[in-house]
């Protein structure tokens, strides 16, 4: 082995050994430290004073409703007699579902449209769709012959049909027909 050769060997060995030496002294971690984490924490607000409010009921009586603080109430009896019989904040009752002869629930659905053609029909009910609505078809035997119809529901209630008209009336241009939704009719 040559002296260049023997000196290149040593100088790898010496770095081996202080790389051996000082790595894990610098790896340990001993020399770092971790920030201090110090956290001003303001004062909490004040809290704001809620008023008590106090709670009179009405005097009901049977012909008559008064109140502790209305000092009138006796002067208008007939008026306020009026009121008690009418509650105006009073939501009028839901509709209820009724069923058909099979005991199960009369649904309605908006005709809305007729066609010769199963193409027309298919393409209102991919507008319909699109707009958010529950479209269907079906075929139906007329005076005029066999069409296809479009229809938009079923929907549980003959009012909640009544108040999509207006709305597929003004979003499509078609007046539409308020019908009873059957499933025997599907299965023709």
């Amino acid at each position: 082995m040559n002296t260049a050769m023997k000196q290149r060997l040593v100088g790898t060995v010496v770095i081996g050994c202080l790389a051996i030496i000082f790595i894990p002294i610098l790896l340990d971690g001993e020399g770092v430290s971790a920030p201090e984490m110090t956290a001003t924490i303001p004062e909490s607000p004040p809290m704001p004073v809620v008023p008590v409010i106090g709670t009179q009921r009405p005097e009901i009586s049977p012909d008559t409703v008064t109140s502790p603080q209305d000092d009138n109430a006796a002067n208008s009896t007939n008026s306020q007699s009026d009121q008690a019989n009418t509650t105006p904040d009073t939501p009028p009752a839901p509709e209820l579902p009724r069923l058909n002869a099979a005991g199960l629930p009369a649904t309605w659905s908006v005709r809305l449209a007729s066609f010769g053609q199963l193409a027309n029909a298919e393409a209102l009910v991919d507008r319909l769709r699109e707009s958010g609505y529950k479209g269907f078809s079906r075929p139906i035997e007329t005076s005029r012959g066999p069409l296809t119809a479009v229809y938009v529901g079923p929907v549980m209630t003959e009012n909640e049909a009544a108040r999509l008209q207006p709305d597929l009336a003004e979003s499509f241009e078609l007046e539409g027909v308020v019908v009873q939704f059957g499933i025997n009719e599907l299965e023709q």
